[in-house]
């Protein structure tokens, strides 16, 4: 009897939380992350480099303090945004005025003619800003350029540059003590597509391709990454590639959290998954990975969005919408599987590395456009589906769609906003 009563204590106890000795809490075995984190919740409005471009008399983001209020009202309590690392990198004066070439038919960020900018002074007043509001800011960069300096992405064989442009913007922040409602801070968006290092990689691929590259170095890079020599044609990228990107990643991500250990670092990702994954990368504080409708072959070959003009001209967009519509009508329950599949597969990630998981851009097509021709109401319903699932699929962090900036006619949309804004965040409903 006794010997059944240890047994089945043994049983039970595999049952019961354990505690811990220093906080006396319960641990469960099913941890949730953002449980321990602040906030819990991350309701994402993305605003690009749109804030710095259109800050400007007349532009959408003319006042800060404007903007910001209605960031809040519609229920959002982070803002991304584009840090500009590699254009203060070249500035010797922090009060030093850049011009911002007129490009009214941009897609983000439209800017009615060429706009001078003090870069440094803006983006201290917007962090400032936003502190006072305790609103949360995720750093990031597209690595844009300026009239002044054209070539900003030239000549990046090392980290060494990068590094340094990134350490002035955070230096600069850190002493004026605007870093504490930093979230984290992605140091090159969707990379590798807006990266510096883009040449680089790509170089690497022609090596390969044209069979010119060193044998040596191709076998040392194969050497280095044994466990994928057997799936290597499985991955959009080559053995040296692959050796490259490991080491610009986990470098960069040891070097800034050695020099700001406070801080939060990532790389936000919107293709290469698997490669990336492949590579066992387990610095990443966050995993921040874009989700689009555009990435299931199935809305692009019948909508055929790959193919149409995308900018803020006059064109005629009604074939597109038709296509689109039919898309919906003939295959939505195959395309909403599909991003079940990816959220699933993120969700893997994230708990195969402990980092928490976001995504700031998604859902939709990446593009879609105010125009006659062009409906939104399809895109209200499954953005906000995504939504929905963000916090089915336990993402700390999560966006409506990349369309929420004020110069969009869906911002009037303020009910929209705070339903699903509020939804993820989990706050009770009043409205």
């Amino acid at each position: 009897m006794k010997r059944f009563l240890i047994v089945l204590l043994g049983v039970l106890s595999l049952f019961m939380p354990a505690f811990s000795q220093k906080q006396g809490k319960p641990v469960t075995v099913n941890y949730d992350m953002r449980d321990d984190l602040s906030p819990k919740r991350l309701a994402i409005a993305m605003w690009d480099f749109s804030w710095l471009f259109m800050h400007y008399k007349g532009g959408a983001f003319e006042n800060f303090d404007k903007v910001t209020n209605e960031l809040l009202e519609r229920g959002f309590n982070t803002v991304r945004i584009d840090a500009f690392p590699l254009i203060i990198g070249e500035l010797t004066d922090n009060n030093q005025q850049i011009t911002i070439p007129g490009d009214p038919l941009r897609n983000w960020g439209q800017s009615d003619i060429d706009r001078p900018h003090k870069v440094i002074s803006e983006l201290l007043e917007f962090m400032e800003m936003t502190k006072r509001k305790k609103i949360n800011v995720i750093l990031s960069t597209w690595n844009q350029d300026c009239k002044e300096f054209s070539d900003v992405k030239k000549d990046f064989n090392t980290t060494g540059k990068y590094w340094k442009a990134w350490d002035k913007v955070l230096t600069i922040l850190e002493e004026k003590k605007l870093l504490d409602h930093v979230c984290y801070v992605d140091l090159d968006q969707e990379f590798p597509y807006f990266s510096p290092f883009i040449s680089e990689i790509d170089k690497l691929g022609k090596k390969n391709e044209n069979g010119s590259a060193d044998s040596k170095s191709v076998e040392e890079a194969m050497n280095q990454n044994q466990d994928l020599t057997s799936n290597i044609n499985t991955y959009n990228w080559n053995p040296l590639q692959m050796s490259y990107v490991k080491s610009l990643l986990e470098k960069s991500l040891w070097h800034f959290q050695e020099k700001f250990p406070k801080l939060r670092f990532t790389y936000s990702l919107t293709s290469y998954w698997e490669e990336i994954r492949a590579l066992k990368i387990n610095a990443f504080d966050v995993l921040e990975l874009h989700l689009w409708m555009s990435q299931d072959v199935r809305f692009s070959s019948r909508s055929t969005f790959d193919s149409i003009t995308k900018d803020r001209g006059k064109h005629d967009y009604s074939d597109y919408m038709k296509r689109v519509n039919s898309t919906i009508t003939a295959v939505r329950p195959m395309m909403l599987k599909g991003l079940h599949n990816r959220l699933a597969y993120a969700k893997a990630w994230s708990e195969e590395i402990g980092a928490p998981l976001t995504t700031t851009e998604a859902w939709g097509p990446w593009w879609h456009m105010d125009s006659k021709d062009l409906d939104w109401k399809w895109l209200y319903d499954w953005c906000e589906q995504g939504m929905d699932l963000a916090g089915q699929y336990g993402m700390w962090g999560a966006t409506p769609w990349n369309y929420s900036h004020p110069y969009w006619e869906n911002w009037k949309n303020i009910q929209w906003y705070k339903r699903v804004n509020s939804k993820f965040i989990g706050l009770k409903q009043t409205f």
